[in-house]
């Protein structure tokens, strides 16, 4: 007996398709001609197409052989159609035979309440040219079928995944490409539920969370893509609630930052442009991770043309027909530009969008990507303007002079030409008094007022230098002008400080803030608390300039009374505030004492409120820092009462550091150390408070 040794272990047996039809029938390649629109891996040109097992072509459109077999053209005599019909009968038959039971088996288990599929039998689900469904970056999106390349289990290897090339529409900044993709779905034995396979028909795709109808899921793709057409006409101010998406692209130096899929609620610039330079293309290293990606596709533009015209028979008789043909499914896809071409007709057009637009993060002031599907309009606070403790002059003044640059119905657009023609011509506010005053507040309830977004910056967004402060302002300013945006930089004492001879770097930074308010083109809030400091050269540059005194007792009555109001209001009922808290804090000797500005009172509620739901929560914290995960909510209470002695609590707290601070203030004073100092412990004796401060 002869010894014959195993196999090499690489070595892996695969099954080859390699028998096909050679269509010989001119009646029957017409036909196929004229029934087949769109399936770009055969080639039915030529006298004799050839079509490879298991005739995929031909599965998917028998039906419309079957019904051209019986309408076929008027131009066609008796003669030629009836030898049409026969030669498609001899086809049908033959597939039939060919495909035998096993594609009828298949094809009931499509048909089942929950529809199933077999692994080897999945290129029966893929025609090209119609929708699927598959994860993108994290999101069902949609794509047009071109090939289904079949994988499968590998004896003595690993399995072949089944491969569906597809393509979807991308915007670039200016056009709408076709780019490719290669989906894939791993093999499996027995038979698998279709909505749980990686890519899913559209015809069986129920939404993400499996219980929508399709045509639904549909329809709602057709109004995301036309939101999208209109985003990308210019910049537009929404909110967003939802993850970060992914633009394509992102493999480019600029890109890490503006990828981030984390959560992200707040308003937003949408910009699908915002790249188009005029300012935005370049800024300093230390800023270059943050404009918009490039939008470029990292996936490979389609080079395999769209059919412009429908199928249509080309036989001799109909080839004489001088009539322009009908327009294919796909005429009018490629390469469309939304500011300059009209609005496609086609759903399918915005159904296959990729329904990501890049945008500003306002709050964050770095750029990203958002899912078009979690974009809202603003809900603008229209109180908040009322709600602003200043004297009412100030209010008049503010208002009078911001009412003429309110946006129209809430639609945003850049600066009007007409509003600043020549240099010196924005609107620069100067806001000066003690911290916590109003300054800020005015400022975005300003923005609210306007139904403007607002750019809030501080001297760590422009930073120190010269070189790198003027960028950096030109940038943000050019944005404030883009965007018809408020702009307020808060604390700009820095900034603003008067020159001097000896301090040639100061001088610069000056210099250059000088030059850029005297060309900016747009509504600036400047914030400070030191304006004895101010350089003289800024006094023609500031338009209006507010003084904000200290608060008086009854301007924090209403602090309080305004601060208990919207957050009761905001909180939809969910916070309730009690008398004796209104109580305490209008009466209380020591929350007088403090002499709390807005922004310490604002702190002050927040701290009593979350004192309040911790211990309306009781012993089950689980639901405290649970972020955004909804399994959480059950585990909120649904109720919170904020009580007086919740805020005692805080009053407590806040009166104790005020205590240490004073005479840690003292020990420094007198040069004492703590090992000779008496320490003060934070209780509520009166008498040891008065003695210190």
């Amino acid at each position: 007996m002869r010894y014959a040794p195993p196999p090499p272990p690489q070595l892996r047996a695969i099954e080859l398709h390699n028998t096909f039809i050679v269509i010989k029938s001119q009646h029957l390649a017409h036909a196929l001609r004229a029934v087949v629109d769109y399936y770009p891996s055969i080639l039915l040109q030529g006298p004799t197409p050839g079509i490879p097992a298991p005739y995929e072509v031909l599965y998917h459109h028998r039906e419309q052989l079957a019904r051209y077999k019986k309408r076929q053209p008027e131009t066609h005599d008796a003669e030629y159609a009836l030898t049409t019909a026969r030669h498609i009968d001899v086809l049908l038959k033959f597939l039939d035979a060919a495909w035998g039971q096993k594609l009828h088996d298949e094809e009931a288990l499509h048909a089942r309440a929950m529809p199933l599929a077999t692994s080897d039998s999945l290129w029966m689900l893929f025609k090209p040219g119609e929708v699927v469904f598959s994860k993108y970056s994290g999101k069902w999106t949609a794509f047009v079928v071109t090939q289904f390349v079949r994988g499968g289990l590998v004896v003595g290897g690993p399995p072949l995944p089944h491969r569906v090339h597809a393509w979807k529409l991308t915007y670039s900044g200016d056009t709408f490409n076709r780019t490719s993709h290669e989906l894939r779905i791993e093999p499996f034995r027995g038979e698998q539920a279709i909505a749980n396979l990686a890519v899913i028909p559209a015809r069986f795709f129920r939404g993400a969370d499996g219980k929508e109808e399709p045509a639904a899921v549909l329809a709602e793709q057709v109004r995301l893509g036309k939101l999208m057409w209109q985003l990308t006409q210019g910049p537009a101010y929404m909110s967003y609630e939802g993850n970060l998406a992914s633009q394509e692209g992102d493999d480019d130096e600029w890109s890490h930052p503006t990828n981030t899929t984390g959560f992200m609620s707040g308003r937003v610039m949408v910009d699908c442009n915002g790249n188009d330079g005029g300012g935005y293309r370049e800024y300093d290293s230390g800023r270059r991770r943050s404009r918009p990606p490039r939008n470029g596709v990292q996936a490979h533009i389609v080079v395999d043309p769209l059919p412009y015209f429908a199928a249509r028979c080309d036989c001799e008789a109909c080839g004489k027909i001088e009539a322009e043909p009908s327009k294919s499914l796909f005429a009018g896809f490629e390469g469309v530009r939304p500011k300059v071409d009209e609005m496609p007709a086609s759903d399918l057009y915005f159904t296959v969008m990729y329904k990501v637009v890049d945008g500003f993060i306002l709050g964050e002031r770095r750029w990203g990507s958002f899912n078009v599907d979690q974009l809202r309009d603003v809900q603008f606070d229209r109180e908040a303007f009322k709600f602003l403790v200043l004297d009412d002059e100030i209010k008049l003044t503010v208002k009078a002079l911001i009412g003429k640059f309110a946006s129209v119905q809430g639609r945003v657009s850049p600066w009007p030409n007409d509003f600043v023609r020549n240099k010196g011509q924005g609107r620069i506010f100067l806001l000066h008094g003690s911290p916590g005053v109003g300054k800020t507040c005015t400022a975005e309830a300003t923005a609210e007022l306007a139904r403007r977004p607002l750019i809030s910056l501080t001297a760590g967004d422009l930073g120190r230098h010269g070189h790198g402060v003027e960028r950096s302002l030109d940038y943000f300013l050019k944005l404030g002008e883009r965007f018809g945006a408020i702009v307020l930089l808060d604390e700009a004492d820095v900034y603003l400080e008067r020159r001097r001879t000896s301090d040639i770097a100061r001088n610069g930074l000056v210099s250059v803030f000088l030059r850029a308010l005297e060309y900016y083109r747009g509504v600036l809030f400047l914030t400070t608390n030191r304006v004895e400091m101010f350089d003289a050269a800024f006094t023609s540059r500031i338009h209006v300039a507010l003084h904000y005194g200290p608060l008086t007792d009854e301007h924090r009555e209403k602090i309080w009374l305004n601060s208990f109001e919207r957050l009761e209001r905001d909180s939809e009922g969910k916070v309730h505030i009690s008398v004796a808290t209104r109580e305490y804090v209008y009466d209380s000797r020591d929350v007088r004492s403090l002499e709390w500005n807005g922004r310490e009172i604002r702190n002050a509620l927040q701290t009593a409120v979350a004192l309040a739901e911790t211990e309306a929560l009781g012993d089950d914290l689980s639901s405290m820092g649970g972020g955004n995960d909804k399994s959480t909510a059950s585990s909120t209470p649904a109720k919170i009462t904020v009580t007086d002695k919740h805020l005692r609590a805080v009053v407590k707290m806040s009166r104790g550091f005020k205590v240490f601070a004073a005479e840690r203030q003292l020990r420094d004073q007198y040069g004492i150390d703590d090992d000779e100092s008496v320490r003060n412990e934070y209780d509520d004796d009166e008498s040891d408070r008065d003695s210190i401060i």
